[in-house]
């Protein structure tokens, strides 16, 4: 079983597509908390650009990576972030940029899939929403308006 698999079955994720390097997990401060920061990399060559609909040729390239750092479900009761490195592609056809998309959050998102359906999970419970909040380690907010 490779690394890759391993972590994605720790992690839950259901998305084949994101790969991890050897050094795939540091403990870091993020917010004065000590926290578990995993790296990934998500690339693919996708079907067509996001962008005009083209289907994919040799005019949609590579145009490097953009780095989201999206918080997921607590790792051995540590606060867990991903910051995956999405591949960016240039569609010569459109002449506009777009970065690959993922099942594990949603675009212009921090939170993970998972830990929305946790919240909306300990929502269905007899508790507060600053209880949420705390143990799920995101803003009373957020559980708010969720």
């Amino acid at each position: 079983m490779s690394h890759t698999h391993c972590i994605s079955t720790l992690l839950d994720l259901k998305d084949k597509t994101i790969t991890f390097p050897e050094d795939w997990m540091k403990e870091v401060m993020i917010n004065v908390v000590r926290s578990k920061l995993i790296s990934g990399i998500l690339s693919f060559q996708p079907t067509h650009c996001y962008q005009c609909g083209h289907i994919f040729d040799s005019n949609i390239i590579k145009h490097g990576f953009k780095t989201s750092r999206i918080k997921m479900m607590k790792l051995s009761g540590f606060d867990t972030y991903l910051d995956l490195k999405k591949q960016r592609y240039k569609c010569r056809h459109c002449d506009r940029t777009f970065t690959l998309k993922t099942s594990l959050v949603e675009s212009n998102c921090y939170l993970s899939n998972p830990l929305k359906q946790a919240i909306f999970l300990e929502a269905s419970h007899k508790k507060s929403e600053s209880d949420i909040a705390r143990e799920l380690n995101v803003s009373h907010s957020t559980v708010n308006c969720l």
